[in-house]
């Protein structure tokens, strides 16, 4: 069984949120691994005796929602908010672009919460998603393709345009990494670093294991760690994947950082350049 999410009202511009939270819970993913039972958090609310005091004058308590939503049995509480396009200078904001930040938060004391913004840019993601070029509307292009970024989130997926996981060259520790591989593809990540920890604990050498653990460090916005990781295994075994792991992280936490206009890292930047 798929993971069970309330969603709260997207905030933001009112129009184009709100074509976000309508698409984004009519449309879950529904293939194995990655199912996803989503329910607008406004339906749960009639059945509960719990008033839900407003946080703000357009989102209500995270925790009378939680709880109404731990009642229902869902995993997870999700909130969004589309954020203005920042003018650079004199330079106007892009119209083609979109970003939403999500946050969210697990129930259960137990699972993993985060935070995560999707950064949409209209003509890459036509590029990237060619049926869209079928919607006429360029803001319901870029909607359509927020929603499937931002399912991510929730439904972790292996990019194969633009990093995959390693497999094991040597092999000591090449049991624990292809079980690590496989609770990836499952969705899985936190029992695949359990695996890739492993084999990088038991066999140093073990380079797809610290690659690997590099890319979960990132899928969870450890970019710091997932950068040393990476640059480790490239150290260990210089191979052109390996290299172009670590600029592809790099890239993520420069967009991370972008989009919630947080300051460079302690570390700096390594391998790209504004």
């Amino acid at each position: 069984m798929g993971k069970r999410v309330a969603v709260a009202q997207v905030v933001g511009p009112e129009n184009i949120a709100k074509k976000i939270q309508q698409q984004f819970i009519a449309s879950p993913p529904t293939d194995d691994g990655r199912e996803l039972d989503l329910v607008d958090s406004e339906t749960l609310q009639p059945k509960s005796p719990i008033r839900l005091v407003a946080a703000t004058d357009e989102e209500s308590s995270d925790v009378a929602l939680a709880s109404v939503a731990r009642r229902e049995g869902y995993d997870y509480l999700l909130r969004g908010e589309v954020l203005p396009e920042r003018t650079h200078g004199t330079r106007p904001a892009d119209p083609d672009k979109l970003t939403i930040s999500w946050r969210l938060t697990a129930i259960d004391e137990h699972s993993a919460s985060g935070g995560k913004p999707v950064v949409v840019e209209r003509r890459a993601a036509v590029k990237r998603y060619p049926d869209l070029a079928l919607i006429t509307d360029p803001e319901d292009q870029m909607v359509a393709a927020a929603v499937r970024e931002s399912y991510r989130l929730l439904a972790p997926s292996l990019d194969h345009e633009t990093v995959s996981l390693a497999a094991p060259v040597l092999t000591l520790g090449k049991s624990d990494v292809l079980r690590g591989n496989e609770a990836a593809r499952r969705g899985d990540w936190q029992q695949a670093a359990k695996f890739w920890t492993k084999a990088a604990e038991e066999h140093p050498m073990q380079a797809a294991a610290t690659h690997n653990l590099a890319l979960a460090a990132a899928a969870s916005q450890d970019f710091s760690r997932a950068k040393q990781l990476a640059r480790k295994a490239v150290r260990q075994f210089p191979l052109p994947m390996y290299q172009r792991t670590s600029v592809w992280i790099e890239r993520a936490q420069r967009q991370y950082h972008e989009a919630f206009n947080l300051p460079d890292p302690p570390e700096g930047w390594f391998v790209t350049r504004r």
